[in-house]
């Protein structure tokens, strides 16, 4: 086990708290767990797919039209389907979800098969020699990215009348309908958010590795589990979290193996539960 190769998994920890953070932004203002998550990755990553395919640009200059368009889908699937769901309790809307992710899935598997993609990247499989260790040049760019979103939703919902009314409904629906805020379209801007936010993760992750439709379900198991241990809906600790679960993840594997890998990190996430229900960053209610 070498310093380079656990510095290499904590660099990966933040591509992986970067997805993780549009299922933590969700579950914050709206107490609903997304299990389309993991396709909504997966899409970003397909999309980009389709356009570098068309115009040959860099995936992350593809993104610029790739996040917006999933973010605008996402819109009225949570202002005029979830929306309404929701006023009949969390379990409605969750199978609402799942049923969007076999959606998602079996769209892709019509349009672009079952056969493993790559989105091309001159940084994708490059290492940078930082301090005379090499680092995976996407790994290290997935981080920054996750730092910055993490920072624009703080400065949005700290500095912005948005932010504020998103607080706000977050707290207390109810009260804050009656106080004037469009509720219902506060839910649906942070669902599209955080689709967006969850593309942009699909195409780091596709510049990174290999995917296919059905991918999406072990990152969505994977950004739950960090969005669980880092405290519910909190997106600095998701972040956090990610990073060291990358770290750790890698340790693992390094010792005893890939194929033990994901075995001991969910070993590790009932431990971590048992001790602290919570979460490690959140508070007890």
């Amino acid at each position: 086990m070498s310093t380079e190769t656990i510095l290499n998994g904590f660099l990966l920890g933040g591509i992986y708290g970067t997805t993780a953070i549009g299922l933590a932004l969700v579950f914050g203002v709206m107490r609903l767990v997304n299990l389309a998550h993991g396709e909504l990755l997966i899409l970003g990553a397909f999309l980009a797919y389709a356009v570098v395919s068309v115009v040959h640009v860099d995936p992350l200059i593809a993104a610029i039209v790739v996040v917006p368009t999933v973010a605008l889908a996402a819109y009225p699937v949570q202002r005029f389907l979830l929306n309404a769901l929701l006023l009949r309790g969390l379990e409605p809307p969750l199978v609402a979800t799942f049923g969007l992710s076999l959606v998602i899935q079996a769209l892709l598997l019509r349009f672009f098969s079952g056969d493993a993609k790559s989105l091309a990247a001159p940084y994708g499989n490059v290492g940078l020699l930082v301090g005379g260790m090499h680092i995976r040049a996407i790994y290290l760019i997935g981080s920054l990215i996750g730092v910055a979103i993490v920072a624009l939703l703080a400065l949005l919902l700290q500095r912005t009348r948005f932010g504020v009314a998103l607080r706000a409904a977050a707290g207390d629906a109810q009260t804050s309908s009656t106080l004037g805020i469009d509720v219902e379209h506060i839910y649906a801007t942070t669902f599209a958010i955080a689709a967006g936010i969850a593309a942009l993760g699909g195409i780091l992750l596709g510049i990174a590795f290999s995917f296919t439709p059905s991918s999406g379900i072990g990152y969505l198991l994977k950004a739950f589990t960090i969005v669980v241990l880092g405290g519910l809906g909190s997106m600095t600790a998701t972040l956090g979290v990610g990073v060291a679960y990358g770290g750790v993840e890698s340790i693992i594997a390094s010792v005893l193996g890939g194929a033990y890998r994901d075995f001991f990190m969910y070993l590790l996430f009932i431990v971590a539960l048992a001790v602290r229900p919570q979460g490690l960053f959140g508070r007890r209610r």
